[in-house]
């Protein structure tokens, strides 16, 4: 990680708009993860979604997005509300390779238990070039389903230290 200090997570408020929406991953990245603009947007619809700009101190590095589908009356299919789901995920291109992203996957899984849930959801982009190992790498298993073009993985929470 920078010198910037540690990874801090802020609910998103007006005045971070500019600097979330000016955030980009790689362009060839682009495809496995939805831009912060359409996530900011479609979050205001989406029943039980929480949305936090990622800091290191002043510098806005990336934007995660969760949802509790308990709160959902109108579920679709594929929502589970017996487990949390990391939406949305994105570390900014000139951020990438400090260890942002598992830090980022630690508070997901952190903010999971706190929700009190036992599992943790998620989609990855049915690509080649997917991140899907990173998540491996994690302990997610795919389950099989594919919704929306994304691959379905879970993660059983371990109990919190």
């Amino acid at each position: 990680m920078t010198g910037q200090g540690a990874l801090i997570r802020l609910p998103v408020r007006r005045a971070h708009l500019a600097a979330l929406f000016a955030l980009n991953v790689r362009p060839d990245q682009r495809d496995l993860v939805a831009s912060n603009v359409k996530t900011l947007a479609e979050a205001a619809y989406e029943e039980g979604a929480q949305v936090w700009g990622l800091w290191l101190g002043e510098k806005p590095v990336g934007l995660m997005a969760m949802v509790d589908f308990r709160k959902a009356t109108d579920l679709l299919p594929g929502d589970d509300p017996t487990a949390a789901y990391l939406w949305r995920l994105m570390i900014a291109a000139d951020s990438q390779g400090q260890g942002l992203g598992r830090t980022a996957l630690g508070m997901a899984i952190d903010t999971a238990r706190d929700w009190g849930f036992d599992r943790l959801k998620l989609g990855v982009a049915d690509l080649d070039h997917s991140n899907i190992g990173f998540y491996r790498r994690f302990g997610f298993q795919e389950t099989g389903e594919v919704i929306d073009g994304d691959r379905m993985m879970t993660l059983a929470l371990p109990p919190k230290a």
